[in-house]
């Protein structure tokens, strides 16, 4: 799943989770159910480009229900330590 391209998920995606910061694309994969991130909107981008591949994964999960959005998940990895970016002009 992790090297999975955006047009080749977006396809399969059983469900898609959309904000400002991305989209989450829920697949059915060996074991469950998984999250595809796409934080294409922290770099500015209104959609990410088709080769693409997830910036996180999340899964498997027994269901495709429970996956947070992608803010809400950019906000846990990063108060679980995980730097989605760095501000270069401090």
């Amino acid at each position: 799943m992790r090297e999975m391209s955006y047009q080749e998920a977006e396809g399969k995606a059983l469900k898609v989770l959309v904000d400002g910061i991305g989209e989450a694309l829920v697949l059915e994969g060996e074991g469950g159910f998984y999250a595809l991130y796409y934080f294409f909107g922290l770099y500015g981008l209104k959609a990410p480009h088709p080769e693409e591949t997830p910036d996180w994964v999340e899964g498997p999960k027994p269901s495709p229900e429970g996956f947070r959005h992608p803010y809400d998940q950019a906000r846990w990895l990063e108060e679980n330590g995980y730097h989605l970016f760095i501000n270069e002009s401090k």
